[in-house]
């Protein structure tokens, strides 16, 4: 055989230009091959002279992130079928005018900053509906303004207040808070108990009893003398 322009082979069967028709399917690249003809390089998922072959079910690796959501493999790619609220290529985007169905690519973060953006907004006019701003540091806890969005009251509903701002002990009980050493005046709820300075320290066990209560420990016989806090 005499080849004529573009064709090679043994029998002119090979072309030149066989990579002009682009042969190769699912975006598979094509080459020629040093023999004649061509060769065509499949993306992961495919194979076949063209690349028409599915040789790989992507929805073995579960790639839809939500629960009920439905996989459904395709020749080198996959599909997520998404239930309502949810969306994006794994259904892993949360939208609540979502109504579910084939699952969209899209930007997870910006669409999470929208919704939260707009919901802060919202609670931003509550604080107002409920008049936030005037009510703030009057040290009374106002629970409807009490969030992120209203300022948190003012701290009025935390300890942004002095806790010992109903103490009416005649000593400074923040002084001597928790020291060790029990204040009568201070041992009340107003003034947060001493810092419980006032219980009573356990005293060791009877020595009489220390070795053998230790022995009986747990041994399903109430033994009278191990039955006390100390023992």
């Amino acid at each position: 055989c005499i080849f004529g322009r573009g064709f090679q082979g043994q029998n002119c069967e090979f072309s030149g230009y066989d990579c002009d028709s682009s042969p190769c399917q699912n975006n598979g690249i094509c080459r020629l091959s040093d023999g004649g003809g061509y060769i065509c390089d499949c993306p992961v998922g495919t194979t076949g002279t063209n690349c028409e072959i599915d040789s790989l079910n992507e929805c073995n690796s579960n790639p839809c992130q939500h629960p009920d959501a439905i996989c459904q493999d395709k020749l080198g790619d996959y599909l997520c079928y998404c239930p309502p609220k949810f969306t994006g290529k794994n259904c892993e985007v949360y939208d609540r005018n979502s109504a579910g169905g084939l699952g969209r690519p899209g930007n997870p973060r910006a669409d999470i900053n929208t919704y939260y953006a707009k919901d802060l907004e919202k609670q931003r006019q509550q604080c107002l509906k409920h008049n936030c701003p005037m009510k703030r540091g009057n040290f009374k806890c106002d629970e409807e303004c009490n969030t992120y969005a209203c300022d948190f009251d003012g701290n009025d509903c935390s300890l942004g207040i002095n806790p010992w701002a109903n103490c009416t002990a005649p000593i400074k009980c923040w002084e001597v808070f928790m020291d060790g050493v029990c204040n009568e005046d201070c041992n009340n709820p107003q003034c947060l108990f001493d810092g419980k300075d006032c219980e009573k320290l356990l005293q060791p066990c009877n020595p009489i009893y220390d070795a053998y209560c230790q022995q009986h420990y747990a041994n399903g016989h109430c033994d009278y003398g191990c039955n006390n806090a100390e023992c």
